[in-house]
């Protein structure tokens, strides 16, 4: 049998770890692994080559994406381009590792009636895919995104009375899981960040201004953390200032320094906005280890769906019946995942209990923060 492996979308501390999953297991069947290189555009162009059988063990550990990785808009030939290129190459099975636009493509593939099996494995920080617990990579983006917020409010504190209000932004389009993880950069209710602000939920400048003029006379400084697709009354992101290359798809940035503006008119303050950028997807040693096993076995079992014959599938985390359960596994359909956005669920957008119980026993993180003053 012959598998293609491609890498789509933005890389994770841990998409090699899932890729490293899948070699294992196609070596082990005897396959013959080729590698995609470029993602998307790599399956345009039929850019493979063949990869190593045992798969180097600086997968597990390696940033970025070793395959090269990256987004494109399709256009309406895209495809049967792709088919062609695979069918030319006598590819039996593609493996696509992404998040919600590689899982659109990959059940595009699995149904335009050819004899090519195709099974996805999920791969995302924002952790906004249907039909898993979680996606791999957003574990070790969240933790790093709690740590990075609790040194700012140590730093923020330290800078009493001469910065006011600092905002941080944090990645995440249309789903506040991410920017989320920052409540556990609390040490103590009430502690900063005092609001995190979510896409899900619009944000009245007005009504923000009058909370921090308050939160600001209370306790001298005002942490924010401002997700970068967070949206005005109108709906609108603000911080939707660009299309890509192409003109096609919205480049989202420069939220957090939006609402700096506004705020610093409406208040009178020092209003400083910073961004995390990149930084919670960049991270590679410092992965956690629980994310780490989990992406490489994801990657296992989607490999292992193609060499049992089994196509249009998502191999995917199934819900924890409590927050603290050992992972289990299971192929989702494609269909029940393409096309599908996961937002934050209502019930967890307060942020509190339910969302901290969920999200902590992912995390390598400290049961407590050490306080940094008297």
């Amino acid at each position: 049998m012959r598998v293609a492996v491609a890498q789509c979308g933005g890389p994770t501390p841990v998409v090699n770890a899932s890729l490293h999953g899948a070699l294992e297991v196609l070596a082990a069947g005897g396959a013959t692994a080729l590698g995609v290189a470029g993602g998307t555009r790599g399956l345009l162009a039929g850019a493979l080559r063949p990869l190593p059988g045992p798969p180097p063990s600086w997968l597990l550990r390696a940033p970025g994406a070793a395959l090269g990785a990256g987004r494109l808009a399709l256009d309406p030939g895209g495809v049967r381009q792709m088919l062609e290129r695979l069918g030319a190459a006598r590819v039996d099975g593609l493996l696509l590792i992404g998040g919600n636009g590689t899982m659109r493509l990959a059940l595009e593939l699995a149904e335009a009636g050819t004899p090519l099996l195709v099974a996805g494995c999920p791969k995302t920080i924002d952790n906004d895919l249907a039909g898993t617990d979680h996606c791999p990579g957003y574990p070790s983006a969240a933790a790093f995104v709690a740590r990075a917020l609790r040194d700012l409010a140590t730093d923020l504190r330290a800078m009493a009375g001469f910065e006011d209000v600092r905002l941080i932004e944090v990645m995440g389009r249309r789903a506040g899981w991410l920017c989320g993880a920052a409540v556990l950069a609390r040490a103590h209710p009430g502690d900063l960040p005092q609001r995190v602000l979510l896409p899900e939920e619009p944000v009245d400048p007005d009504a923000l201004a009058e909370e921090l003029a308050g939160l600001h006379r209370r306790d001298g400084s005002v942490l924010i953390a401002v997700a970068e697709g967070v949206c005005g009354p109108d709906g609108r992101p603000l911080g939707l200032g660009a299309l890509d290359r192409a003109g096609r798809l919205p480049v989202l940035g420069g939220a957090a320094a939006v609402l700096a503006g506004q705020l610093r008119q409406r208040l009178g303050l020092a209003v400083r906005a910073e961004s995390l950028g990149f930084l919670p997807r960049c991270l590679g040693l410092a992965a956690g280890r629980r994310d780490r096993a989990e992406a490489r076995e994801l990657g296992r079992r989607a490999a292992g769906a193609l060499l049992q014959g089994r196509g249009g599938v998502l191999a995917a985390l199934a819900p924890r019946d409590h927050p603290a359960q050992a992972p289990r596994y299971a192929l989702v359909p494609l269909a029940e995942v393409a096309g599908r956005e996961r937002p934050l669920p209502p019930g967890m957008r307060d942020l509190g209990p339910a969302f901290e119980d969920w999200l902590r026993p992912l995390l390598d993180l400290p049961a407590r923060w050490p306080l940094a003053r008297w």
